[in-house]
């Protein structure tokens, strides 16, 4: 077979692009007709069990009590004013949801009346996901990618709902851009002080949006400037932007716990009307992760007093931590939750809020699961001079640890794996590309599209 010429492949390429923001156009079609049916499952009372009148499911019901609140935002930005509506002490997504409400005349709440941003988080998060597959891949893994994402069915219902993990997956997936960004390429200093401004900001909404996850940010921080300083001592040269960034990232980590104070009306939590009180990330880490996982047994009562919870889809629900010792022999089954559970044993009981259904769908979603670790660890040994892949799978490593030692709760954690399995897909999707591409032809001066773009390391 001759190969194609040079402007052949560009011209391929270009054609492939040109097509991308009609994929996107598509997806925006069908996350509105995914949402319009869910609000007339709902409305039409088709499963009861799972719906409301209003399209909020049960498998989300952290959206009935934040309803009440984005109804009286609503009020407040519509008869108070701007500065009333921003300094009104709530969640940042909870205020954020409020803005369709209001252009939608704010007279009734329901699924379709925030689909306008729901939709831009879905369509972001498909561009993001696109946007980081090729630049440490390349095109056609990112398409793989992100048609992937686009179509996880507990994703795509998630992605409906009154939820602060859009918000969430966004930024992360915003901030682990930009870090792959530097630890691919060279910047001047002016391009490397927007990224860290932009970095910034992304860890800042992190930490208002889940504060959890501010110990992980120092590692996930760390490990991308030790890969930085890997690539550019390999290279010897350290240009001004990657550096300036560096310097950026690692102050944002040490300056921001001191301004929490200016955060705090973005991150106040009610539970039925009631302002529950927050602890903050002051406290050793090992201490944090013993409090963070204590916290998943317990529920608030009306007066928003912590009360003990019944268990119903936890593991290892009577798992204390009282000291380092406890979390560090406790790592290797946070392995193995935060990668593989929910376990098969679960996949056929009822589920306390989604029933036997919701556990069938996590059930085939896990054993897709499984498929897609499997097809990342292949990938990973295909793409193991890539210094950004590395950063990915480890990155997916750590956080699946993290929420293994921290989540007990079974619906809780399958959210919170959400930007951490989108970048599993990448990987994964990165294997089945390297698996379809087609090998040069002996004696052709092109190379693959696969390793012409995933940034291969010299041996």
């Amino acid at each position: 077979m001759k190969p194609d010429s040079p402007d052949e492949t560009l011209l391929g390429r270009s054609r492939q692009r040109a097509r991308f923001p009609f994929l996107i156009l598509a997806a925006a079609v069908f996350h509105v007709a995914v949402t319009t049916a869910v609000f007339m499952i709902g409305k039409f009372g088709l499963m009861p069990g799972q719906f409301d009148q209003r399209g909020l499911g049960t498998f989300a019901s952290d959206g009935f009590s934040y309803q009440s609140e984005v109804i009286e935002l609503c009020g407040v930005l519509r008869n108070q004013g701007l500065i009333a509506w921003a300094t009104s002490p709530t969640q940042l997504h909870v205020r954020l949801y409020s803005l369709p409400l209001t252009l939608n005349g704010g007279n009734s709440f329901n699924i379709l009346t925030i689909e306008p941003l729901n939709l831009i988080y879905y369509l972001v998060i498909l561009i993001l996901v696109f946007k980081l597959s090729e630049i440490v891949f390349n095109y056609r893994t990112g398409i793989l990618a992100a048609g992937l994402v686009a179509l996880w069915p507990s994703f795509l219902l998630h992605t409906t709902q009154l939820l602060r993990d859009p918000l969430l997956i966004t930024v992360v997936l915003i901030l682990m851009l930009i870090l792959t960004l530097m630890i691919k390429r060279n910047s001047e200093w002016y391009y490397g002080a927007i990224l860290g401004i932009a970095g910034t900001a992304a860890m800042i909404l992190i930490r208002i949006v889940r504060l959890p996850m501010w110990p992980l940010l120092w590692a996930i921080v760390g490990l991308a400037v030790l890969f930085l300083i890997v690539r550019l001592v390999r290279q010897r040269r350290f240009p001004a932007g990657n550096v300036v960034f560096a310097i950026m990232m690692v102050a944002t980590l040490i300056i921001t716990p001191r301004l929490q104070n200016a955060f705090q009306n973005q991150m106040t939590v009610k539970k039925q009307g009631v302002v529950v009180p927050r602890e903050l990330s002051d406290g050793p880490v090992e201490q944090e992760i013993a409090n963070r996982r204590y916290g998943f047994e317990l529920q608030y009562d009306p007066s928003g007093n912590p009360i003990p919870s019944v268990a119903g889809s936890d593991i290892d629900h009577s798992i204390h931590f009282n000291s380092l010792a406890d979390i560090i022999r406790y790592v290797p089954r946070a392995v193995v939750v935060g990668f593989l559970a929910p376990f098969p044993s679960m996949w056929f009981d009822d589920g306390k809020q989604v029933g036997a259904g919701g556990r069938r769908l996590s059930g085939f979603e896990t054993l897709i699961t499984y498929i897609i670790e499997c097809l990342a660890l292949f990938g990973m040994w295909r793409q193991r001079k890539n210094l950004a892949a590395w950063f990915l799978f480890l990155v997916v490593s750590m956080g699946a640890v993290a929420v293994g030692l921290v989540v007990s709760n079974i619906g809780t954690l399958y959210r919170v794996r959400y930007p951490f399995w989108a970048m599993l897909i990448i990987l994964s999707a990165a294997a089945v590309d390297s698996l379809l591409v087609r090998k040069p032809v002996p004696g052709s001066t092109l190379k693959p599209a696969a390793e012409a773009h995933s940034g291969i390391l010299p041996s």
